[in-house]
């Protein structure tokens, strides 16, 4: 009986399924514009603070850190490099300028950073 069916089969031609129609989508012609793509980088808000405040802030955060664990070493993380076994941090005086004393080999030196350029005060790890 299979033998049969597959003779049937065999012997009969099958019809073509007709062509499915393409669905084409037209090409918008101008841009949309995408509003949802936005992210929050775009977004921007800026607070202006008085470089006498941030540099006495500064200095502030710098001798508590001093005072509370005295014998650990404190490092200045600035936008070039890290400023490391900081003993001294004072301010200009219009704030805008940190005058920041570091031990060298032949004794210490003052170098002077930008109070923008400081990006963190914290003990060495």
């Amino acid at each position: 009986m299979i033998s049969i069916l597959f003779a049937i089969l065999a012997v009969t031609p099958q019809e073509a399924a007709p062509p499915k129609p393409q669905v084409t989508t037209p090409i918008p012609t101008q841009a949309v514009p995408a509003t949802a793509a936005t992210t929050n980088s775009e977004i921007r808000s800026s607070l202006m603070i008085d470089p006498k405040s941030r540099a006495h802030d500064y200095t502030q955060a710098f001798e508590l850190l001093r005072r509370e664990k005295p014998t650990l070493k404190i490092n200045i993380k600035t936008a070039s490099g890290l400023l490391a076994n900081v003993s001294e941090l004072l301010a200009a005086e219009n704030g805008t300028l940190l005058l920041v004393k570091v031990p060298f080999t032949q004794g210490t030196k003052f170098l002077i950073v930008p109070i923008e350029d400081v990006q963190e005060i914290a003990y060495s790890p």
